[in-house]
């Protein structure tokens, strides 16, 4: 019986190269929650010619645009903070997760990032002008690590809100790139002794370099 196991093997070993060649990719997606955590929202905008019904527009025209992957688009001016609000109000006990890309300009980069408890309420932004990931309580920075943003890749940012024995609550958050797994850990960790206001989740960005920045896959679980 004649073998094949060299020319397929050849064919496995060239098979990437061809792939790369037409210029294929397969993204990370992020890590779904195990057990604790039901999904309640899930938006691709791969089917929408336009925002849904349900998002408010924070500042600014937000469009949806892309093909064949369409995402939502924040405005590239006027040089302040754009963005979207939706999913449900709620105090505590959700998970946020969004992706984002922009492209820098220059020494000027974007900021952006994602949302619990509306407007005044937590923040995990990406600063690349300052190498940072913050993680703001009503625009106050409460703790922040080092992260090195990459121009034109996809970044991944997730943000929880939980309660904690004795009337505190965990505010959580990490970020990385489309070329990187998602982290086990969390990045950054804050404990809130102050009871949080209601609100919906949003997702944020500055477009310092000049440029719209796009924003995909928003989802939002409930923390059981």
């Amino acid at each position: 019986m004649r073998s094949y196991t060299a020319p397929m093997r050849s064919f496995c070993m060239l098979l990437p190269v061809v792939l790369l060649g037409l210029g294929c990719e397969t993204p990370v997606r992020p890590i779904v929650p195990g057990e604790g955590y039901t999904l309640i929202l899930n938006e691709t905008f791969s089917r929408q010619q336009a925002l849904p019904d349900e998002f408010l527009t924070l500042n600014g025209e937000v469009t949806i645009t892309g093909t064949p992957n369409r995402f939502a688009q924040l405005p590239a001016e006027p040089l302040e903070a754009h963005g979207l609000m939706f999913g449900p109000a709620m105090v505590d006990g959700l998970r946020v997760a969004a992706r984002f890309q922009g492209e820098a300009k220059g020494r000027q980069a974007p900021s952006f990032g994602v949302g619990l408890n509306g407007i005044s309420g937590y923040r995990l932004v990406v600063k690349p002008a300052e190498d940072k990931l913050l993680l703001l309580r009503n625009e106050t920075t409460v703790a922040e690590a080092e992260y090195q943003w990459s121009p034109g890749q996809w970044t991944y940012l997730q943000l929880q809100l939980r309660p904690l024995p004795g009337l505190q609550w965990a505010v959580e958050g990490k970020a990385w790139a489309d070329t990187q797994l998602e982290p086990t850990d969390w990045t950054l960790i804050w404990k809130e002794a102050d009871k949080p206001l209601a609100g919906r989740p949003t997702v944020w960005g500055t477009p310092f370099s000049g440029q719209p920045i796009a924003v995909d896959d928003l989802r939002v679980w409930r923390i059981d």
